[in-house]
This record gives structure tokens, sequence and C-alpha cells, in this order.
């Protein structure tokens, strides 16, 4: 035990200059890093904001998940008890048949087919089906078409005229 209090003073006097260097060093290096420190500081700041933001709406977080497994519950509550119910009245619907009739495989074969049969359009029903065709007829088309409609004796669209009425309920609006 003796020589502990002798050791201690004599090797703390053969280390302070390696402890005096280490401070001297530590000083240096925490000045040099101090603009660092307060960069990291900065961005660390600067990466937690949208966490204090989201923060202010805590107790909105909370109502949204109680009412979510409030609502969660409820639903499976009533699921097994509907299901239960439904099987001890024996209300269990059946799977339904698949539709028999025609498919749309079959449809588009008999439509391709009932295209294919035609030949050519009626006169009249080829200027009435055909954008092109009725923007591009003069007025002498028009009346030529008018005059055959009026010897055969029907009347289409072409024919009667469109009256509007006045609304005088409006008050002039």
């Amino acid at each position: 035990m003796e020589y502990l209090a002798i050791l201690e003073p004599l090797l703390y006097h053969l280390l302070y200059p390696f402890f005096l260097i280490s401070k001297w060093i530590a000083a240096i290096l925490l000045a040099l890093g101090a603009p660092l420190v307060h960069l990291g500081s900065f961005v660390l700041h600067g990466c937690l904001w949208p966490l204090r933001f989201l923060a202010q709406f805590e107790t909105l977080y909370i109502f949204l998940g109680v009412a979510l497994l409030i609502g969660i519950a409820t639903g499976t509550t009533l699921h097994y008890t509907s299901s239960f119910l439904a099987a001890l009245m024996k209300l269990e619907s059946r799977p339904q048949e698949p539709p028999r009739g025609r498919t749309m495989a079959s449809h588009r074969v008999g439509r391709t087919g009932k295209l294919q049969q035609k030949t050519t359009p009626r006169p009249s029903s080829r200027i009435a089906a055909s954008p092109r065709l009725a923007d591009t007829t003069s007025a002498d088309d028009f009346a030529k078409l008018l005059e055959r409609e009026k010897r055969s004796g029907r009347r289409s669209l072409l024919t009667s005229t469109i009256l509007e009425e006045d609304d005088s309920t409006d008050g002039g609006l």
C-alpha cells in the first residue's frame, strides 16, 4: 500500500506532458470542428421539422386510430353475426349459374358476318348515317332528298319544323 502512495505522484508527473499535449490537440480539434458541429445541428433540425409538424396533429391521429379500431371490431362482429344468423335461418345464397346465351366471341362473329353481308346501304340512309356525306352535301342534294320523301309519302325530321316557345315565367332572363 505504501508503494501506491509513492507511485501515484510519480506517474502523474511522468504522464503530465502527454495529458497536456492531448488536451491542446482536443482543444484545437474542437475549435476546428465547431462549424461542422453547428452545420450538423442545423441539418438535424431541418430533418426533424416534418416530424415536429406532424406532431401537431397527434390528437387527430389518436382519434382516427381509435375510430379505425372500433370500425374494424364492429365490422368483424357484424360480419360474423350476420353469417351466423343466415346459417341459422338457412338464408345462405347459392352460387349463381353462369348466364346461358351468347358469349362476346359469338356476338362478335355474328356481327362481323352481318356487316360483310351488307353490300350497299339505301341512298337516303347513306346520307343520314354518314356524317362525312352529310357535311359535303349541298342545298340541291337536300332539295332532291326532300322531293323524293314527298313523293314517297314518308315524313322525316328534314321535313318537320322545330318550334321553340318563349317562357314568360323566367322574368325576362
